[in-house]
């Protein structure tokens, strides 16, 4: 089973089942585990990172000040409120397509058609495209999540696995795909919609 994170607790959630562990000091383990709290580490495009800020700005700004929000605020926020989708959608695999098709889409905008003159056989030359990457400038924002909703994250992923065995997705990524989409609807002149839906978000935990 490949890791579904870097910290990849499914897989040793399922080896600790395995191992069937019994004990006092196993049975303290889980119960600090439960509770615990781990790091992620999230890639974001420097462009998406800096819209998001100023996009929090404006938010502080209309609420006077009365919120606080940091970037990492901001991803932690958007991670929850998906798991809450999960949770009630009924098309499990639909959501799962979704996503991949997200990330699809931003493959390709990752990078740029070139067309060439070239001889693709002796003597013969033809017009050929190729698929260019494009030097994207990334910032890694570490953000702190319970233990429990990386968990939730990983079983999601796992479970779409096993419906397409396919498809590949990291926690980690499917994060970053959660915050550029939120981005670009920003982007798209939602950003007031959007604000008003963050602050019902965060009035209400």
């Amino acid at each position: 089973m490949r890791p579904l994170s870097k910290i990849d607790l499914l897989s040793k959630g399922l080896h600790d089942l395995a191992e069937n562990k019994k004990g006092l000091h196993s049975y303290l383990l889980a119960k600090f585990e439960k509770y615990a709290r781990n790091e992620l580490h999230i890639q974001l495009p420097r462009y998406e990172v800096l819209r998001a800020n100023s996009f929090l700005d404006d938010v502080m700004e209309l609420t006077d000040h009365t919120i606080h929000l940091t970037i990492e605020d901001l991803i932690a926020l958007l991670y929850q409120q998906f798991l809450i989708q999960v949770r009630s959608t009924a098309k499990f695999s639909t959501l799962g397509q979704k996503i991949l098709n997200k990330k699809i889409e931003l493959a390709e905008k990752e990078h740029r058609i070139v067309t060439s003159f070239e001889e693709v056989n002796p003597n013969h030359w033809a017009l050929v495209e190729k698929k260019i990457p494009i030097k994207m400038k990334s910032k890694q924002i570490t953000v702190e999540f319970h233990r429990k909703y990386i968990e939730r994250g990983e079983i999601f992923l796992y479970d779409l696995i096993k419906i397409s065995p396919k498809f590949d997705m990291t926690l980690e990524e499917l994060i970053s795909i959660l915050v550029i989409d939120f981005v670009h609807e920003v982007e798209k002149g939602n950003s007031k919609k959007v604000m008003e839906q963050i602050i019902k978000s965060l009035e209400q935990t």
